[in-house]
Order: C-alpha cells, then sequence, then structure tokens
C-alpha cells in the first residue's frame, strides 16, 4: 500500500455515518448531522460557537454512556446512569475516547509530579520489564544478589577446587521462646547430633545435655563431605533440609587451604581452624554484607506508590531546605532524586536501574530497546513481546511526534505547552484501538507551525486504522487536510449553535458565507511590520542564561513594545521567560536577594525600569470547581447585591450572602453543595461527573431561583455570557465596565457561571488580562505571557491584540510567547529561539521585526512569516 502524505486525505468514501438528530445540548439549536466513520473530521467555527458542546459534551459523552451500559449486570450495580445527550436520537456511535486541552499538568494530589513516562504510559510497561527481567546487586558491595535453591548452592560447590572439605548447615536464630536446651532437644529428637556452637564443634551424641545459655552463632551440621567424590543427590537432600529447617537458609563451610581463597565468602573459626562461611537464602540477601531486598513486582518500581516510593522525600524526589527557606526544595540525598527507594534502584536491566535508563533520551532509547529485545532468548522474548512492543510502539510514537530530545523521568511541570500537548497526545493515541472514537480538542495547541505536519500524520495514522477522528481546531492547516469539516456558528453563545457549513475543503473555500472561509479567503499579507510602533529607549536585559537547554544567552527585551519569542516547541522558549526572567526580576524586584544567587542567570540589567512584573500563565485561576469568572472578577458580589435589592429578596428578608452558592448559610443546594454537580467514583473506569438531580445543575435551592431580575433569576443569569449579560445589566454601570474587560479579551462568548476548572490555558490567561485592562494607573508594568490566543479562532485573536494595544498605548511592556502568526506578524520585536529542540536548540536564531525576521534563511518562524506574504 502506498504511504500516504499527511497533506492528502482519505479517497475512500465511508460506509456509514453517525447520526446525530435534533442536537440541542448547550447553544446547539436543534442540529442534524452525519458524520463519516473512519474519517478525520474538523470542527470549526468562532470561539463560543458550540464545538465542545457537540464534539465532547454529544460525541464523547453518548459514546462513552454506551460503553458503560454494555458492562455486565455486576459491574454497572456500582456506576450510577450517565445522563443522555439532549437529543432526539444517536446511531452508530463507537466507544469513544477523548483529549481536552486544558492547562498543563502540575503535581497530583500527593505532590508528585508527573513525569514523561507516567503522562505517556510508558511507566507502566517499564514496570512490568523490570519486574519481569530485573536483575538485582547490591549497590555497597556490587555483588548480584538472587534467592538461592538447593540446584543453585549444589551449583557453587562444583566450583569448589577437587578435594576440598566442606560442611553444609544451617543457622539456628535466637529466639525467646525456646531456651538453648529445648532446642538440643529438639535436634536430638530428628536425629541431628552436631553442632557448631561459638565456633566449637558439639557431638550431640556424647551424652550432652547442656550448653551455656549465651551464644553468639548456631549452626547445625546436616552432612560434611568432599568435593573429592560429588553425590548430586546427597548434596540435594542435604540442602533440601537445610533450607526447609530454617526458613530458606543454608550455610556452606568451606575448609581454607592454599587452593582455596575467597573474595565472597567469610573467615570463619572452627575449632581454632579457618574456613570460609557462605551463606545462601532463598530470600534476596546479599552474600556479604547481608542486606535484605524486596523481590520485584510492580508496585516496587512506582513512586506514587509507598512500597517503591523514597521513605525521605516519598516519592517526589525532592526534599525542603530549611536553611533556605521552608518553600524551597532540593535534591533528596536518600533517592539522588531517582523517587525509588533502595531496593528499588538495586534492580537492574543491562546495567541500568529505572531511573538511569529513564534519563537517556527517547531517540537513544528507540535503539536499546530494540537491541534489548532481539538480545533475549526465545522463550523470554515470546512471554514479554507484548511489554517490547507496547514500549516501543509508544516510543516511536514519542519520536513520530517530535519529542524524541525528551527524557522519561523529564518532570511535565517543566515541559513547554506543545511538548506537554504531544505526551499526552501520545498517551490517548498509543492504544492500538480500532473501530473507536477518538475525540480531540486542538491538537495544534502550543505547536509550531513547523511541527503541524508531524501531529497530522499521525492523525491520519490513527484514521487508517480504521477509527473515527473527530478534532476540535482552528488551526488552517489541520482543517486542509480534513476529510470532513462541519463548521458551527456563526457567532457565539445563542448566536451560535448552528452548522453553517458541512464538506470538504475545496467546497469550503468556495464559499464566503461562514467566518472560517471568510478567514481563509482573506487575502495575504503584501507586506510584514517592519519597524515597530516606537523606538525603544530602555532593555532589559538577561546576561549568560544556561537555564535547562538555554546556552549561555544574553537576551534583551525592548520596554514600551510588544516582544513576541518564538521558536519550534522544545527550543528553550518557556525556560527563557517562565523559568528564568519571571523569578529573577520577582526576587529583584522584592529587595530578597540578587541575581548572582541564580545559577542559570549571572546578571541582569534595566530593572530598574519597570516597577512591576505580572506572569499571566495557563494555571488554573480557580482552585475548585466553584470557581466561576464571574467570582474572579467580583462580578458576582455585584450581581448578588443587584438580586438582594428586588422587591421579593426584601420581602423575604435575603441578604447578596442568600445569592451564594459557596456559603453555607446561603441558599444554595444542599445535595451538590452549590457546585450543581456530582462526582461518580467508577471504581476501575476513571471518575465521572454528573448534573445534581436535585437543583439539575442549578446550584441553588428552589426557594432563591423564585427570585428574579428582569423576568431571569440567579442560575438563568449566571447562565448568560458576557455578551448576553452586558446589555441585560443595563443601568448597572460598575457591572457594564467589568463585563467590558471579558468582552475586550474576547470572551464575550463564555457563560458567567462556567466552572473555571472547565477553562482552556488561553482563556485562564484571557481571563486574568482582563483584570488589569482598567489598571492604567500602574506605571511601568512588564506583562508575560504563554500563548493567549490558545483556543481562539483567528478572527477572534484581534481581540487579544487590541488588549495589547490599550495597554502598551497606557505605558506597560508584554513580552508573550507565542506561535500564532496572527500575534507574531504584529510583534515589534521578535526573539526567535532554536534551531532545534531539546540539545539542538537553546540559541538565539534571529532577532528583530518581522520583516527581518522573514528574511532569514533558517528560521522556522521566518519561514512561516514569508509563506504568510505569498499565501493564496
Amino acid at each position: 500500500m502506498a504511504k500516504q502524505s499527511p497533506r492528502e486525505s482519505s479517497p475512500d468514501q465511508p460506509t456509514s455515518m453517525i447520526q446525530l438528530r435534533g442536537i440541542r445540548v448547550h447553544n446547539l439549536k436543534s442540529i442534524d448531522l452525519d458524520l463519516p466513520l473512519n474519517q478525520l473530521t474538523v470542527i470549526c467555527g468562532v470561539s463560543g460557537s458550540g464545538k465542545t458542546s457537540l464534539a465532547f459534551d454529544t460525541l464523547y459523552a453518548e459514546g462513552q454512556r454506551r460503553y458503560i451500559e454494555t458492562l455486565s449486570t455486576s459491574a454497572r450495580q456500582h456506576l450510577n446512569q450517565l445522563p443522555k445527550p439532549d437529543a432526539d436520537h444517536i446511531d452508530h456511535i463507537p466507544p469513544a475516547i477523548a483529549l481536552k486541552q486544558n492547562t498543563r499538568k502540575h503535581s497530583t494530589a500527593k505532590g508528585i509530579e508527573p513525569t514523561v513516562a507516567t503522562e505517556s504510559g510508558i511507566h507502566h510497561y517499564l514496570r512490568l520489564l523490570y519486574t519481569s527481567l530485573g536483575e538485582i546487586s547490591c549497590p555497597d558491595c556490587q555483588l548480584p544478589v538472587t534467592p538461592q535453591s538447593p540446584e543453585s548452592v549444589f551449583a557453587f560447590i562444583k566450583t569448589l577446587p577437587a578435594n576440598t572439605r566442606y560442611q553444609i548447615s544451617f543457622p539456628i536464630t535466637k529466639t525467646e521462646e525456646r531456651s538453648t536446651a529445648e532446642v538440643i532437644e529438639d535436634l536430638t529428637r530428628e536425629g541431628l547430633t552436631r553442632v557448631i556452637i561459638n565456633h566449637e564443634t558439639v557431638n550431640l551424641s556424647d551424652s550432652f545435655t547442656h550448653v551455656d545459655e549465651e551464644w553468639d552463632d548456631f549452626l547445625v551440621v546436616l552432612d560434611r563431605l568432599n568435593t573429592k567424590n560429588l553425590d548430586e543427590q546427597r548434596v540435594l537432600d542435604s540442602l533440601e533440609i537445610a533450607f526447609q529447617e530454617s526458613s530458606g537458609l543454608a550455610t556452606i563451610l568451606v575448609e581454607q587451604t592454599e587452593l582455596v581463597q575467597s573474595d565472597i565468602g567469610l573467615p570463619f573459626i572452627i575449632d581454632q581452624k579457618t574456613w570460609f562461611r557462605f551463606d545462601f537464602s532463598t530470600e534476596l540477601i546479599c552474600p556479604q554484607c547481608r542486606k535484605q531486598f524486596i523481590f520485584p513486582e510492580p508496585q516496587l518500581f512506582n513512586f506514587y506508590s509507598p512500597a517503591g516510593a523514597c521513605p525521605l522525600c516519598q516519592g517526589s524526589g525532592v526534599v525542603s531546605d530549611p536553611q533556605a527557606n521552608p518553600k524551597t526544595t532540593k535534591i533528596c540525598s536518600a533517592c539522588n532524586g531517582s523517587r525509588l527507594n533502595e531496593s528499588a534502584l538495586a534492580v537492574h536491566v543491562q546495567n541500568y536501574h529505572l531511573d538511569q535508563l529513564c534519563q537517556r533520551p527517547i531517540l537513544e532509547l528507540v535503539d536499546w530497546f530494540q537491541n534489548l529485545s532481539q538480545g533475549t532468548s526465545a522463550p523470554i522474548q515470546q512471554r514479554l513481546s507484548p511489554i517490547f512492543r507496547e514500549i516501543k510502539d509508544r516510543l516511536a510514537l514519542l519520536n513520530e511526534l517530535g519529542v524524541s530530545y525528551l527524557t522519561l523521568n523529564r518532570s511535565v511541570r517543566t515541559l513547554s505547552g506543545g511538548e506537554s500537548q504531544r505526551i499526552t497526545l501520545a498517551s490517548v493515541l498509543s492504544s492500538s484501538l480500532v473501530n473507536t472514537l477518538y475525540v480531540l480538542d486542538e491538537p495544534s495547541s502550543g505547536l509550531h507551525p513547523a511541527d503541524n505536519d508531524r501531529v497530522i500524520s499521525v492523525l491520519h495514522k490513527l484514521r487508517d486504522l480504521k477509527n473515527t477522528v473527530v478534532v476540535v481546531e482552528h488551526d488552517a492547516e489541520f482543517i486542509r487536510t480534513a476529510d470532513h469539516i462541519v463548521e458551527l456558528g456563526p457567532a457565539a453563545g445563542k448566536a451560535g449553535g448552528k452548522v453553517v457549513f458541512e464538506g470538504r475543503y475545496k467546497k469550503l473555500i468556495a464559499t464566503t458565507a461562514t467566518p472560517t472561509s471568510n478567514f481563509l479567503n482573506a487575502p495575504s499579507i503584501k507586506t510584514l511590520k517592519s519597524a515597530p510602533r516606537n523606538e525603544a529607549s530602555q532593555w532589559l536585559t538577561l546576561h549568560d542564561v544556561t537555564q535547562n537547554n538555554l546556552k549561555n544567552l544574553t537576551v534583551s527585551f525592548p520596554l514600551g513594545q510588544l516582544s513576541v519569542v518564538t521558536g519550534i516547541s522544545g527550543s528553550g522558549k518557556s525556560s527563557l521567560i517562565e523559568q528564568t526572567l519571571f523569578p529573577v526580576l520577582s526576587d529583584l524586584m522584592t529587595e530578597t536577594t540578587t541575581a548572582e544567587t541564580f545559577s542559570f542567570c549571572e546578571s541582569t540589567t534595566g530593572v530598574e525600569q519597570i516597577d512591576e512584573v505580572i506572569l499571566l500563565d495557563q494555571a488554573l485561576v480557580g482552585q475548585t470547581s466553584r470557581s466561576i469568572p464571574a467570582t474572579y472578577l467580583n462580578l458576582f458580589d455585584d450581581i448578588r447585591a443587584v438580586f438582594a435589592q428586588t422587591a421579593d429578596a426584601k420581602l423575604r428578608n435575603l441578604s447578596p450572602k442568600h445569592f451564594s452558592f459557596n456559603s453555607k448559610n446561603g441558599g444554595r443546594c444542599h445535595e451538590c453543595k452549590g457546585t450543581g454537580l456530582i462526582d461518580i467514583d467508577l471504581q476501575f473506569l476513571g471518575d465521572l461527573t454528573m448534573v445534581c438531580q436535585e437543583c439539575h445543575g442549578k446550584r441553588y435551592q428552589r426557594e432563591l431561583l423564585e427570585i428574579k431580575y428582569r423576568k431571569l433569576n440567579i442560575a438563568e443569569v449566571l447562565a448568560l455570557t458576557v455578551d448576553e449579560a452586558f446589555p441585560f445589566f443595563r443601568g448597572q454601570a460598575a457591572l457594564q465596565k467589568k463585563l467590558k474587560q471579558l468582552k475586550d479579551v474576547g470572551l464575550g462568548y463564555l457563560p458567567l457561571g462556567q466552572p473555571v476548572s472547565s477553562l482552556s490555558g488561553g482563556e485562564c490567561q484571557r481571563l486574568k488580562l482582563a483584570a488589569y485592562l482598567t489598571t492604567t494607573s500602574r506605571n511601568k508594568t512588564l506583562f508575560l505571557m504563554n500563548e493567549p490566543t490558545c483556543g481562539l479562532h483567528p478572527l477572534d485573536v484581534k481581540h487579544v491584540l487590541n488588549c495589547f494595544e490599550h495597554l502598551l498605548s497606557a505605558g506597560h511592556s508584554f513580552i508573550v510567547i507565542e506561535h500564532n502568526l496572527q500575534v507574531v506578524s504584529n510583534a515589534d520585536h521578535i526573539i526567535d529561539l532554536g534551531p532545534g529542540a531539546g540539545e539542538q536548540g537553546g540559541s538565539i536564531v534571529v532577532t528583530g521585526t518581522p520583516s527581518e525576521v522573514a528574511l532569514h534563511p533558517t528560521s522556522y518562524t521566518g519561514i512561516a512569516l514569508k509563506h504568510l506574504t505569498t499565501a493564496n
């Protein structure tokens, strides 16, 4: 079969369709759709048009619900019935898997940060591999530690020189339950007559009745033999008895001669003569230092489990540094940052313990695992082939997605947005399922235009495995390569929710009736920006930055301008801005330290020219599901005050606090405690969330919902989008001012009561930005942002650019990490990092205006900008 180009779509006609009829989820206007099975469908449209409602709240929700219905009655009895999407009927929908774009993952509930290995699913198979193939060696003695058996001890005896005397014995452990006399009596009863007590041989058959109760060493001799004539069955029988009588212990005593010299055996005096003592155990005990280890099992290599986690750092790899301050951490001295305990680190495969293996780049591991699987014996290959296959397939997928420079133990927190997105993508796509519905939310998020083809190629391969792939996307490349396109709109919120286009790409660009077609048919930019908005008289400079992969960079940022940091994913953008510039400036501006204390940045200049620095990152702005946009901007306080002033509220003596769903003494629903949702533990599946059956998701008790302002109750007001709420609150100047801030950052489509935890990273940043739009009194503020256009339709990006213009005009400065070419082409100053990712990145490729960067022959950003002037 000929290999298909990532830019080609499948010519095959679908054999059947997912039939959607009368879909009324959220703002969808009873739409009818037929989505082709086994093809790649892109759902596009302006922000808030209903794409997520269709893709996730309808397709994925119904696919998941029907899968649960196929489970046995005994399994389903533990699960609550999932609600059906509001629709007339949905037919031919396969089981569904989802990847929803949101903020980056940080620490777990236990404070243990996930890694590339855990997020990609590789770590699970590595634990199985180390359980099956791992060999234990004592970290102190560097000796192999293996469980012994009569056969293995006999093999050792055969290695002794000829004509060597040896004794087979087993140790007696002193206990409080039995006296020495009782021990001897038991031995005599069993017919055992010779023991070695305190290094002296004693014959129990010589009417021996008493021995000193105090003894340090007690060995029972089973047989005294010579290697001159090895009677295998006699030796094995004696060893079998030794292991049985001492709960898995056996001791071989070898007489010292000129031919017998040992670095392993311990010198042992018997009757004033020197012997060598060799102790064997069916447990994992070092033969020299007697340290005991744990038999390998998967949980031993899991740093989330007490069985595998380092006892000092509890699996986090770091401990607090009280000498600095309580919040400062340092590498754990017990595990050296590996997170695992000593027993786990004693297990090696090909001389690597698990953490050492995970320190190697993914690209190196591809060949390493190939050689490992080929070097094992045929029976082992057959037994472990599923494990080898899963590991190699996942590594190959990560390599194909362009993150082969990462190491498996890299913390997800330190990844860029594009890197994090592709790791999560690899986890979802590596399941090798067929006849499955995959629903993905903006797989282009965080990707440089040069990286798009990698992800598109993987999605096409997934489709070619007879899977149905549905993608919510704004990126033109993804739309161009789709088999089927659905555009929702024409606008956001209640003005959206309709199917404004359905068909192939050629049909889409042949029309000018939709926002996406207008964008795709927009004329190319004739000339790129060649001069900044103003000449920069002040600059902020970092000197000799070495954070992560940055190679002794000295970088200057113009103040009072829009600076955009570009480069492919992994080139060092987040390392420069989020992990270097922000912490250095924060510490300098609080006057707690100097830049010289940072090992990754030698010095800074120009800091005195700004008054404060603010990082508007993609972290969730709300800590719980109770947080909503209205509470973040204090809009909710004004809304509750408006309701408290109504005649009905005054008649019932209701104050603003009664309209809070966060207050125990307010009018919130008692069942869901004001969240509107009930969390369901699905036991063996991931947790699910259902709408509260008591309040039907409205968050409030019935009495509170009877209070209305302009014919709407408090729950109905929270369901309004920002655009809808603005005219609704006419006459409320303070409310409208805050709503205008949200409209200005492109969040007009956002419902006032949507949980903040469901917002994308870009929406979180714009929500934070809205709070600063009226802060013109703040002088010389430096705003730092990472991909603020994430989740925005190209026609909505202009809102973000207008916000930048407003704050720049007030004397502030912006440094933005961005891949979106609309933002990049509007930059006053571009700093392009690269040329590649990982170790191949970390250098400055080119700096300057968009027109200057476009002239650079090897800059990926320059090539993309140049393409803007020639497209269409």
